[in-house]
Formats: C-alpha cells, structure tokens, sequence
C-alpha cells in the first residue's frame, strides 16, 4: 500500500510522554481529530475529504500500525489492495491468522484462520497479502457467480493488476491448481465451475457481468475482443460478437470517457465523437451495433430487451 495521504497518530508516537494519549483524547473530543481505531487517530476535516476507498485504506493502515506483528491480508481485503473486481468495498478488514493461534474477530477486524502450509502470501508495498491467485480463488468462493467470474476474468487477462509493478500472466492451469488444494468438494465445484466460464480475453467487471447474465438468460455465446476490418484496416477489437448475427455488442463504462488512461490526451467530448465515428465504420462493414451501460450490465431483464431489439435471439429461457 502507498504511504496513507493522512497523518495517523498514535501514542506510539511519544511513548515517554505520559499525557500523550491524553492529548490524542482530547483532541478527539473536540473534534480536530478522529478516532479510527482504539489508539489510532487522524485529522478529522483530512478524513472527510477523503473518498471511501481512501478511507477504507486508512483502515488498513490503523490495523498495521496498532497490530503486534506484521497482519496478511486475505480474501476481501486482499482483493482491494490487488486491484481486483469487486460489487462493494468490505465492511471490515480481513486478516489471515494460523489455525489455532486463539485470535478472535473484533474491533472491525475480521480474523480468518488457515492452515499457514496452505497459505502463499506475497509483499505488496509494506503490505502482506495472500497471492492473487489465492485472493482470486477466495474471492470466487465470496462473490455470487457474475462477481466470481468478473474477478477470475480480471485475473486470467494479460494486463497487470493495479498493484503489479511488472506483468505476472495466470493460466487457467496456475488457477485449477490453487483450487485443488481447496479443502473441500464443494468449495472445489463451486471454483472449478467460475474457472470454466471465465475468460482472460474480458477485463472490466460490466463485460464480465453482461457475458454471465447472457448465459443465464439463454442467448447464443459471444465471441470476445472480435477485430472488425474495413479497407481502411482495424476499426475496433469489439467486445462482444456474433457472427451467425452480423451483431456486434459493446459495454459502454462511463470510466472511458473520463479515465485519462483511456482518454490519452482527448477531452471527453472528443472521446465521444470518436466512439461514434469508430461505430459508423462498424456499421458500415454491414454489421450492426448494440450498445448498453451499467445500468443494463446488472440488471439482466434490462440487457435482454437492449439484446433482443438489437436482433439477437434467444436460444433458450436459460437457467
């Protein structure tokens, strides 16, 4: 994790001064500071500005500094501080201890216990979490199926995880043998059947959520990251394509309008005109488009009529 963009004082801090935690109380009460867990204090107008995942980072941060030793991050937690997928930030923090060591969850700490010959646990920053592989087969035991498949999606695809300084690429075989050391049959069939259905080819969570609830709602599967060519030479890698269809289906994230990453120097309105021209070139090949955002992304009876009206049809009720 990056240094915390806020001062988190403790009295760690002055230990030989005996009024020092006194003073961190007094402050507290007063409202120049907040207390964001037993003996860990920070700016209280600072918090406020901060976005929530900032704040939950601060969390993280107060658990380190107030922890005995070094904690592991897992499951949840771990998944933020990776990168991955998810449908909401944890409402606690997650931390992986030993089998038998007595610890016990409290304190918005929740202690998860494992068998340390099972756990592999990676230096992120001046963190310790369990592995991404690890974190993403927990996660996929977590989540309900469209989640699991977006984390497992994200995991399998080429491009580094937010916190990966160097590209570390994941089969499909690296994944199936973290799942079979699950302890369980069941945990094992519950993995084994997000593993079969993710593909490294999605990469943003509203594709990954779109391609399960296409599945389940029994339209015809999608080829991904389709080229499309014209005279003119590669007009787009489309999302989503089916042939027998001429159809090509695109996930519209606000994100691309505004991430600088994807913008490359473009306002966001140019950002726009260049999507509708790149989708005029689309058209023009003879295929037709169907676009839909978030909203529709989670809502599968919204997505069904973007997809019928756009002429796909459906193969069965799915499941």
């Amino acid at each position: 994790m990056e240094d915390f963009p806020i001062r988190i004082r403790t009295s760690a801090d002055k230990p030989y001064e005996e009024g020092w935690p006194r003073e961190l109380a007094r402050r507290a009460k007063n409202g120049e500071l907040l207390r964001i867990r037993h003996g860990c204090y920070v700016d209280a107008q600072g918090w406020g500005q901060l976005e929530d995942e900032q704040r939950y980072r601060g969390m993280l941060a107060a658990v380190t500094r107030s922890a005995r030793q070094v904690p592991v991050f897992g499951v949840k937690t771990a998944g933020v501080l990776w990168g991955l997928p998810r449908p909401a930030l944890p409402s606690d923090v997650q931390v992986m201890v030993p089998v038998g060591s007595g610890r016990k969850s409290g304190n918005g700490v929740h202690r998860i216990t494992v068998d340390p010959s099972h756990l592999d646990i990676t230096e992120l920053g001046r963190d310790l979490v369990t592995g991404k592989i690890q974190t993403a087969v927990a996660l996929a035991l977590t989540y309900d199926f469209p989640w699991a498949v977006a984390v497992m999606d994200r995991l399998l695809n080429a491009k580094p995880l937010p916190a990966e300084l160097h590209p570390q690429p994941v089969t499909k075989a690296q994944v199936a043998e973290c799942i079979e050391d699950l302890p369980s049959g069941v945990k094992r069939r519950k993995a084994w059947r997000v593993l079969s259905f993710a593909d490294g080819l999605a990469i943003y969570p509203g594709e990954s959520l779109s391609r399960v609830h296409m599945a389940e709602l029994g339209f015809p599967a999608p080829e991904l990251q389709h080229p499309v060519m014209d005279e003119r030479g590669l007009v787009a890698k489309a999302d989503f394509y089916w042939k027998d269809h001429a159809l090509v289906g695109e996930f519209d994230g606000r994100g691309k309008y505004m991430k600088p990453e994807y913008l490359q120097g473009r306002t966001p309105a140019q950002a726009v005109i260049d999507e509708k021209n790149r989708e005029n070139r689309i058209r023009a090949t003879g295929k037709n488009v169907v676009r839909w955002e978030w909203n529709e992304a989670v809502n599968p009876n919204a997505l069904a009529r973007d997809l019928t009206k756009a002429g796909l049809p459906r193969l069965s009720r799915g499941a």
